[in-house]
């Protein structure tokens, strides 16, 4: 499991402190008739949220987030627990659940989810803060592998929706979450308010390699810094020549962990060690936490891909300050 999958799992699992197939259905049957997010209850928004991340709900930020329902949300509105099965074996926070429970052959107990996805999920967290930090993180933490949201989110709605049985003290795979489970080698990640995952995804590929290349035509200061303290090794960056200060001083920055290049027609977005992230979103506050931006998240960095930024990386020159 990498950290990308559990960076991935604290992000899409952040605002969800309970959830069982009631409130599923409730959120879904608000978001059917157009209700705003704004005017439901909390843990309807917070259901809503999570209705989002399983692909079922359409987000539009324009005045303030609301959500437009898909053919399939229409179906979950109608009680087909089938449809949300699979979708929530794709949620990467159930994802590594059941992957956890097959290694574990199939069984183990609740304390034991805890002591080790709960603690992989901490140690994560505490390497990846300086990134966390952005989206409001202050202290590493063990969520969504945490006692209560153990009990009260993945093994509630988990066994209503077939995919896990136990008790309090453990939990065991069915049947159908063995025929469900699948690992990805490339994933789409999205981000809008208050879900960035696509933060998550360029802080793993950028602690993920000796050698990393930074490719973004703006790079602001605080995403600078928080990418510094992540790289592990020599880094290329690559940004259009800056016009202005704030700019200036996110390259000076990343200069001091290697070498910063400007290409004045750049357009390109990506991220890539031996992993990598291509995206829509440039590397700075705005698009990391507010916009809604699309990416590819590659668990191994495709040799075109790293030859491609080469290429980007021989069309810069030595940067000039405004």
């Amino acid at each position: 499991m990498s950290d990308f999958e559990f960076l991935r799992a604290y992000v899409e699992a952040r605002n969800v402190a309970y959830a069982d197939l009631r409130l599923v259905r409730q959120a879904a049957e608000k978001i059917s008739r157009g209700v705003p997010r704004a005017e439901m209850a909390d843990e309807e928004r917070r259901t809503a949220d999570l209705l989002w991340h399983l692909g079922l709900a359409v987000a539009s930020i324009e005045r303030g987030l609301t959500y437009r329902p898909t053919p399939q949300l229409l179906r979950v509105a109608d009680g087909d627990v089938s449809l949300l099965a699979v979708r929530l074996a794709r949620w990467t926070p159930m994802r590594l659940l059941l992957r956890f429970l097959a290694e574990k052959g199939g069984e183990t107990s609740l304390d034991e989810v805890e002591e080790r996805l709960g603690g992989r999920m901490l140690e994560v967290t505490k390497r990846y803060l300086p990134a966390l930090r952005l989206a409001g993180l202050r202290r590493p933490v063990k969520k969504p592998y945490n006692r209560h949201v153990i009990e009260a989110v993945l093994l509630r709605l988990g066994s209503e929706a077939g995919l896990l049985k136990g008790d309090r003290r453990s939990t065991a795979l069915t049947e159908l979450a063995e025929e469900l489970l699948e690992t990805e080698s490339v994933e789409v990640v999205r981000t809008g308010p208050n879900s960035p995952v696509v933060l998550a995804a360029v802080a793993a590929a950028a602690a993920s390699g000796n050698k990393v290349y930074l490719v973004s035509p703006w790079i602001d200061r605080e995403v600078a810094e928080a990418l510094a303290h992540l790289l592990e090794g020599k880094a290329v960056v690559v940004s259009r020549p800056p016009r202005e200060k704030p700019h200036a001083d996110a390259l000076a920055l990343l200069a001091e962990r290697g070498e910063v290049l400007c290409y004045d027609k750049l357009h390109t977005k990506a991220v890539a060690g031996a992993s990598a992230v291509v995206t829509s979103a440039n590397l700075v506050k705005t698009s990391l936490l507010r916009n809604i931006e699309t990416g590819v998240y590659y668990r191994e960095t495709p040799t075109a891909l790293r030859l491609h930024l080469e290429e980007v990386a021989a069309s810069g020159r030595p940067c000039r300050s405004p």
